[in-house]
């Protein structure tokens, strides 16, 4: 998936991510369809575990953390077909409002976004194949909010995979309360079977910034004001920290996975070495916990 990544970041997806895009670089030799549910300690988006500001201390209240403080639900189903193509769906619980966070770029009044909380629905689909031993990977992303204003977009995604690791790019099509148009998320991915059934996973990742956009940036495009020296733009105002910037080192997530039995579940744990997000500001570490059933 990727995630936003969005929809896609998120702690077992990330995971999934990796998985997925070997197993679609490797078709099967029939059409297949796979689906899980998860249940995660914490959704993190691509690394992001403190803050999407320029570091002032709102809190989640204020839309400026993570989209959850809390665990929550996810869900997938994935098909592929031997001749390349592939398409899934990815969905996840939010514990704030994308509605209610766009409606406050034209309504400044408004201050809650725990109301209408959102659902992220990722629908994804491309083609993968292989050119020698190098498997390649394109596709698109479309991510659609239930309950979300200003939050809907695509995101193309490449790939190229060589044994164990994977590069990938994925560049956002459309300015949203959550990135800019532009802005391209890079990852190098590793993943590795251990012995007694453990899979051992990591992701390096970076990003390119568009620094100035409609909802994010150094200028109030809805009053056409520029903020302060120091000050980010931030959907609905500026704040007081750090300007944006034009790239930075994102994280490092290293994690194991383990069968429980014949159960169908899968657990797995995560460690989030944090990076920078768009303002420049250094995430927390953060260990997380999953969960998942495969059918």
């Amino acid at each position: 998936m990727h995630y936003r990544h969005t929809a896609i970041a998120v702690a077992f997806a990330c995971c999934a991510a990796m998985n997925a895009a070997h197993a679609e670089d490797t078709p099967a030799a029939a059409p297949s369809l796979t689906g899980h549910a998860d249940l995660v300690s914490r959704y993190v988006l691509r690394g992001i575990t403190s803050t999407y500001g320029p570091g002032a201390a709102m809190g989640n209240a204020g839309a400026d953390a993570p989209e959850s403080d809390r665990a929550a639900l996810q869900w997938g189903l994935d098909w592929s077909h031997p001749s390349g193509f592939y398409a899934g769906y990815f969905g996840s619980t939010i514990n704030y409002s994308y509605k209610r966070l766009g409606q406050s770029y034209e309504d400044r009044s408004i201050l809650d976004f725990q109301s209408d909380k959102s659902i992220e629905n990722d629908l994804y689909g491309g083609y993968a194949g292989k050119l020698g031993d190098v498997a390649y990977n394109a596709g698109l992303t479309g991510y659609v909010y239930l309950n979300g204003k200003y939050a809907n977009a695509l995101e193309t995604k490449f790939t190229l995979g060589y044994g164990a690791f994977t590069l990938g790019a994925q560049t956002l099509l459309r300015d949203v309360v959550w990135g800019n148009k532009g802005d391209t998320y890079w990852t190098l991915n590793y993943v590795q079977p251990l012995a007694y059934d453990v899979t051992f996973t990591t992701s390096l990742g970076f990003y390119t910034y568009h620094r100035e956009g409609k909802f994010l940036g150094s200028v109030d495009t809805r009053t056409g004001l520029a903020c302060g020296a120091g000050q980010g733009f931030i959907v609905n105002g500026c704040f007081a920290g750090n300007g944006p910037v034009s790239n930075g080192f994102r994280h490092l997530i290293v994690g194991v996975t383990r069968p429980i039995g014949a159960t169908g579940l899968t657990g797995g744990i995560q460690g989030i070495v944090g990076g920078d997000n768009r303002f420049g500001v250094r995430q927390k570490n953060q260990l997380l916990a999953t969960l998942s059933y495969g059918f």
